[in-house]
């Protein structure tokens, strides 16, 4: 039995911290990644355990081992039916739901964190002290460091392996349910031992049987081909989406365009992939670095002018040049394309101290909806140009530049670059200011407007800035 109870420990603990790297990877999609986000959902989960310790700690007064059991089943039955038919499936609409209606960004991401996630937690967070009633006897303060060690352990091996091993090879809603699994076998193995103890079946054993096997299937299921869809996927990273709609192909990342060909011409019907193609074959630049791959439509292009020699092409995830070459481009790279795997500030960092040094650069690495806050700082940009001659950047911000994060993003970029001057992509739209994709370069050229540095308003640095902030206010 004191097997078991440790092994429990370790499941309960392994769980708890792969929930919560679910939950971070799950509300991406809808308001990208950062610390307000993360800082909320970690607190909430806390805050739940904090809360499931005491309460279980309170109940395991006076209690015979098979009703603690029975307790213990309970609990972690209601966490696995909880992730599994509710939490899992509606977290994304609740965010979503409540970002339209209350407009309140701090406010949406907390309620949603509890509602998602604070009752399953809590319960399950019981696990520990109900566990430590059961194993009572000599030596009661060893017994329960084992319990936190291997719940620690546990919570190690959950936080590693779960965007590590089991995002890249399951998906990220198959992981959500492979905890629901988890809770559930525990409950299986739990009622075994008290029906040949006791003779007793409980109802919550039932239904924890219930849950294991509906996990499974749901793990072991084909996804569904939908219409159009060409290929889908969850890693470690992103959504990623490749469809066909009205001639052209998409390549989605989180639920946003981030590449598009016309199916025929197989080049981009992107504005701004246009634009900045067209800057760089006036230039005549030889080699050039592209930060942000998604459907590799730019370095693609840009390989078959003659005087490119190289193009570097750096993204954090790997998974994308072989989706591209398969399911979106529908043909393999240019011997010029070096695709580097690593995150943008590594590569930048081990750029200057190997003293390289690009004619061209492009940034371009919306996330779907969003920009990683460390690619919008003072820092991030100082160092593009000591690398690069010239310098183009993708930007989504409203027309007119009046929102706070146009502003700040604006002045942190002409602080970095000395001279900035943009162009932004004209809609068919009655509105005076709207989202737009803007052209951002360090380089004077016709038609673009010179932007002057606001001294109303600040810029954004790596120890200090609003970015997530200012990103809501502005419109997600």
């Amino acid at each position: 039995m004191h097997f078991l109870i440790y092994l429990i420990s370790f499941l309960e603990g392994f769980t708890t911290l792969s929930i919560e790297i679910i939950a971070i990877r799950r509300f991406t999609p809808i308001i990208g990644t950062n610390s307000i986000s993360t800082s909320i959902i970690l607190g909430v989960i806390l805050l739940a355990l904090s809360y499931g310790y005491y309460i279980g700690g309170k109940n395991t007064k006076n209690l015979e081992e098979k009703y603690l059991i029975r307790k213990i089943i309970f609990n972690l039955v209601f966490a696995s039916i909880y992730y599994l038919f509710f939490t899992f499936i509606f977290d994304k609409f609740i965010l979503e739901f409540l970002i339209i209606n209350t407009n309140n960004y701090f406010l949406s991401i907390l309620v949603s964190s509890f509602l998602l996630f604070f009752m399953p937690v809590f319960f399950a967070s019981q696990t520990i002290p109900l566990l430590s009633e059961v194993l009572k006897g000599n030596n009661t303060g060893e017994k329960i460091g084992k319990l936190l060690f291997f719940s620690t352990i546990g919570s190690f091996l959950g936080s590693v392996l779960t965007s590590s091993l089991f995002f890249p090879l399951i998906g990220v809603y198959k992981t959500s349910v492979l905890n629901s699994f988890i809770l559930s076998i525990i409950s299986v193995f739990l009622g075994i031992y008290i029906f040949k103890k006791y003779k007793k079946i409980f109802i919550s054993s039932i239904f924890s049987v219930i849950i294991l096997f509906s996990s499974l299937i749901l793990i072991f299921s084909k996804n569904l081909a939908i219409e159009n869809i060409i290929y889908k996927t969850a890693n470690s990273y992103q959504d990623i989406e490749i469809y066909e709609q009205d001639g052209n192909r998409i390549f989605a990342l989180n639920g946003g365009y981030s590449s598009g060909i016309d199916i025929k011409t197989k080049e981009s019907f992107f504005w701004y992939i246009k634009e900045i193609k067209k800057n760089i074959l006036k230039n005549n630049g030889k080699k050039i670095l592209i930060i942000g791959a998604a459907g590799f439509t730019l370095p693609q292009e840009l390989a078959k002018i003659k005087n490119i020699s190289k193009i570097d092409v750096v993204d954090i995830d790997g998974d994308l040049k072989q989706i591209a070459e398969k399911y979106f481009l529908q043909e393999k790279l240019s011997e010029k394309i070096n695709f580097i795997v690593e995150p943008s500030r590594y590569f930048l960092n081990n750029s200057i101290k190997n003293n390289k040094f690009y004619d061209e650069i492009v940034v371009d690495i919306y996330v779907g909806k969003s920009l990683p806050s460390q690619t919008l700082t003072e820092e991030f940009f100082k160092n593009i140009k000591k690398i690069g001659k010239n310098i183009y950047l993708n930007i989504i911000t409203d027309k007119n530049l009046e929102t706070d994060f146009s502003k700040n993003l604006f002045n942190t970029i002409q602080k970095s670059f000395g001279e900035v001057y943009y162009l932004d992509e004209k809609l068919n739209t009655n509105k005076k200011n709207y989202l737009t994709n803007i052209v951002v370069t360090n380089i004077f050229l016709e038609g673009y407007k010179k932007y002057i540095f606001d001294k109303n308003f600040g810029t954004y640095t790596d120890d200090k800035h609003s970015i997530e902030i200012d990103i809501f206010k502005r419109g997600l």
